[in-house]
């Protein structure tokens, strides 16, 4: 009986499935129900056919003529059935790759292949990379380089060779497979690639052009500068000779004598003092090395010159680089920083143009006023938000928008009645910065009051006694955020009243901004409501440090409810808001009326698994969430998100603002 109550409920769910995706297009869901029988023999079960389905219905919510294609080849490649999480990767990947660029979006859902994502040891070296993308970060920092973000290369399929490592002005990109690499190194070659980056940062001329080089010529001149640079930063960081040391393990036996083997030859030994190599080219190649250096390291023409007489003589051996040369070690790049090969270039009295695509317009036109005048000044953040079904990050999926806060000048409604808090409740916490002096009893001595004491009595007066002090106590601080849902349920009325929920939601935040605001206690009104992903909208309706006076309170008296409620980014971007703040106690507290939801989302529990990942990473700041809501079946889901002690469920509509008082004094005070 039960597995036939399943059965029926699995079933339940594909038509389901299938009905949001004929809501969301039209031409996707035809495509589809053309394919069923063939999905049907490919897919294991029921369960794993409406997977599929939200997979389409993924693609075909954002990207319609996407959704199409790869409805109408899913048959054609059932590997991709085989394993719907690497389905799943792929297609969020083409998503995010290819979000502004229309025509190869289409190819990549077209002809691409799903499994690029099934190599478990790329999958491995990836979720490492990722996991420690925030410490690498701090550690390219940390020599100077601010502005360079870290990223992998595009995926592709295990049986290709794994690019190199490249470097350019904005971004370093690492392979997603490591293969030369063992998984223990994997640390340590992130953070040599990174080293090495920043050796060129600091110490090479970069973007140089190329001109008619040929490329024998550019990877050995790139090989001698790579030596170049290290040496010079070794200087300043003797601890990277041991890191890149690490990888430098070419030799006869394990190289041999093609050229690249060479190439790795030489430049373990231009690494290594330590390391002997009987070959000419490496002999010759090292010798010159050396007498550069002790000339000047610094001249990096004389190193450019040792690259061409190794090109020269490689030349007369008959080697040459193929075109899927990689440098090696496996931590340096593939020297694309270095070199401009389209550069532009003045050479006496004519101009030299090699760019590929060069576009053209009217010289004559300008910019018109109007035209500065269209400049969008909203505020725009980007945060991930969470894949239960890839148990993982959709990095920068989702797009908050603040608009600028305009100065609201309207007569404003009479005030609610304000209610004070007891602040004594507040524990208080030692200050080293308050001290307490002359008293007679206290935790340490004061010294200045010993030597009052000491001259009171050789002067034959009466001395105080009072010689000890001790750190004075103070008020925990807070800050605190009472978020607000203004999505479009919020303006219909409450059950068994005539006032709406957004009503409800304005007294409450009212009675705790009135109530608690004070030198200790910083509060600040925010509201959100989203669009899809694109368009989560986030007002802040009273500051921090913002008095809630006329204008912080005609805010909140023309605030109106519309769209959707995509609660994890708004607490995302609140906590964030949260985090530049500096308080003892830091609270979100969420007004809602509902689960989350959007328009560009069909699946069951996503929304609510993010919003659950958000309160997580708050709580990992320190931050903690609390919920009310009037929701009297909001148990399924609001302690998914906030957890079993952390939410309200007001059955009554008037002691909503009563409820949250006593949720924020709770907070607070423990």
């Amino acid at each position: 009986m039960s597995a036939l109550r399943n059965h029926y409920q699995v079933e339940a769910a594909l038509e389901n499935r299938l009905r949001s995706l004929r809501d969301v297009d039209e031409a996707t869901y035809s495509v589809v129900l053309a394919c069923m029988p063939a999905l049907e023999d490919l897919a294991k079960d029921a369960t794993d056919l409406a997977l599929l389905i939200d997979v389409i219905a993924l693609v075909a919510v954002e990207a319609p003529d996407c959704s199409v294609s790869l409805a109408t080849r899913l048959h054609s490649i059932p590997e991709a059935l085989s394993d719907l999480e690497c389905l799943r990767k792929w297609a969020v990947h083409g998503l995010q790759r290819y979000k502004d660029q229309a025509a190869q979006r289409l190819f990549f859902f077209s002809y691409e292949d799903p499994s690029i994502f099934s190599d478990q040891r790329t999958e491995i070296d990836s979720a490492q990379f990722i996991r420690r993308r925030d410490m690498l970060q701090s550690y390219l920092s940390g020599f100077g380089v601010n502005d360079c973000r870290l990223e992998l290369h595009d995926p592709q399929a295990a049986n290709l060779l794994s690019p190199s490592v490249s470097v350019s002005r904005e971004v370093i990109r690492f392979p997603r497979r490591m293969p030369e690499a063992p998984p223990h190194q994997s640390d340590a070659l992130f953070r040599a690639a990174i080293a090495h980056a920043a050796a060129h940062f600091r110490h090479s001329e970069l973007a140089r052009p190329a001109g008619a080089r040929h490329p024998t010529l550019l990877a050995l001149i790139s090989l001698v500068e790579d030596a170049r640079v290290e040496h010079l930063m070794v200087k300043d960081y003797p601890g990277l000779h041991a890191l890149w040391g690490k990888f430098h393990t070419a030799t006869r036996e394990s190289a041999g004598f093609d050229l690249p083997g060479l190439s790795a030859r030489l430049a373990h030994a231009l690494h290594d003092p330590h390391y002997q190599d009987k070959n000419a080219w490496v002999q010759s190649g090292l010798e010159l090395f050396s007498e550069a250096v002790q000339r000047d390291p610094r001249d990096q023409k004389a190193f450019d010159s040792i690259g061409r007489k190794l090109a020269i003589s490689a030349e007369k051996m008959r080697q040459h680089m193929p075109e899927n040369y990689h440098p090696a070690p496996v931590y340096r790049d593939d020297n694309l920083l270095l070199w401009d090969m389209n550069p532009v270039y003045q050479d006496d009295d004519r101009v030299v143009v090699s760019l590929k695509d060069v576009q053209f317009r009217d010289l004559e036109e300008d910019i018109s006023p109007t035209r500065l005048m269209d400049v969008d000044m909203r505020r725009k953040s980007f945060y991930p938000e969470w894949d239960h079904r890839l148990d993982g990050l959709r990095d920068d999926w989702v797009t908050v928008i603040e608009p600028p806060l305009s100065a609201i000048r309207y007569k404003t409604s009479p005030k609610a009645r304000t209610t004070k808090v007891d602040h004594q409740t507040q524990r208080r916490v030692v200050d080293r910065a308050i001290r307490l002096n002359k008293l007679a009893e206290g935790d340490e001595l004061d010294l200045n009051a010993i030597v009052d004491n000491a001259i009171d009595m050789r002067s034959g007066t009466q001395p105080d006694g009072r010689i000890f002090r001790r750190h004075g106590r103070r008020r925990k601080s807070s800050a605190i955020v009472v978020l607000m849902d203004q999505s479009q349920s919020t303006e219909r009325y409450a059950t068994g009243t005539f006032t709406t929920v957004l009503d409800i939601e304005k007294s409450a935040a009212r009675l705790v901004t009135n109530a608690l605001h004070s030198n200790e206690n910083r509060v600040a009104l925010h509201s959100f409501s989203s669009n899809g992903r694109h368009q989560v909208h986030y007002q802040t309706l009273k500051g921090f440090d913002e008095d809630f006076g006329a204008e912080p309170q005609a805010r909140l008296d023309l605030l109106r409810g519309g769209m959707s409620t995509r609660m994890g980014a708004a607490l995302r971007h609140a906590s964030a808001l949260l985090s530049e703040r500096s308080a003892d106690y830091k609270v979100i507290l969420m007004l809602t009326d509902g689960q989350p939801s959007d328009v560009d989302v069909l699946e069951d529990d996503y929304l609510i698994a993010d919003a659950s990942h958000a309160v997580l990473c708050a709580s990992a700041q320190g931050i903690k969430t609390f919920c009310l809501t009037l929701d009297r079946r909001a148990d399924a889901y609001v302690q998914k998100i906030f957890g079993v002690r952390n939410y309200l469920i007001a059955d009554d509509a008037n002691a909503f603002a009563g409820y949250t008082g006593k949720a924020i004094i709770k907070l607070i005070s423990n």
